[in-house]
């Protein structure tokens, strides 16, 4: 799950496919299929049987996403089959090969929004199910923890599309400084809300991993640097 496709212009199949004339109702059918994506990988993430460190490279096989190299030419790669995964006529005429590129596509896009995705609902049915009050501003801090690391993590994929390596890093870098935070909350967090050993795992499990693609990210822009630099 490294060695990204960098270059702003996508290559291969997700090369241009011509001047678009959607409709709002095309892009919001649009929209809607790559929401149920998010919603596949969010399906994969937790039926996932392997340890932490096999993790993301395990539900990037059952996606169809080359473990070696998340490409985004990867995506349109349909006639390749995804281990455990076959889909029915009715799901393929939901996904058209005629759907332009944009980042909402993109492996990492889809894993970085799923997470986020998950991480706000456990802590919102922690807090709906808790017995008595929490603190409101400890909320409020891991809230802000959270807005800044996935603020930054989108700012980081526009860049890294855009050809602009390093600032992706230096984006990258501030995501995982709000994913620190959030993660040295967390125990108070639990504490406060007696939220229990299922909630403070789960939280851990997918702030890790939102780290590790930061970290796996910002190793490939590097590279990417420094190949433009040699070129």
């Amino acid at each position: 799950m490294t060695n990204f496709n960098f270059e702003g212009q996508p290559e291969g199949e997700w090369e241009d496919r011509g001047n678009l004339s959607w409709s709002e109702l095309d892009w919001q059918q649009f929209l809607q299929r790559q929401e149920k994506e998010v919603a596949r990988f969010l399906k994969f993430y937790d039926e996932c049987p392997l340890e932490a460190a096999e993790r993301l490279d395990w539900v990037a096989r059952q996606m169809g996403w080359d473990s070696e190299d998340w490409s985004v030419g990867d995506l349109l790669d349909e006639e390749e089959e995804t281990e455990g995964w076959n889909p029915g006529e009715e799901e393929s005429r939901e996904r058209p090969d005629s759907d332009p590129y944009t980042l909402h596509r993109h492996p990492v896009y889809v894993v970085c929004s799923g997470l986020f995705l998950q991480i706000r609902y456990l802590w919102r049915t922690a807090l709906t199910n808790r017995p008595g009050p929490v603190d409101s501003l400890l909320c409020w801090d891991f809230a802000e923890c959270l807005n800044e690391a996935e603020k930054h993590s989108l700012m980081a994929m526009q860049c890294m599309d855009m050809g602009d390596f390093l600032l992706c890093v230096v984006h990258l870098k501030r995501s995982l400084r709000g994913l620190n935070l959030a993660m040295s909350l967390l125990p108070e967090l639990v504490a406060s809300s007696s939220a229990g050993e299922y909630f403070r795992l789960a939280m851990v499990a997918r702030l890790f991993d939102l780290r590790e693609v930061c970290l796996r990210v910002m190793q490939d822009c590097r590279e990417e640097d420094r190949r433009d630099f040699r070129d």
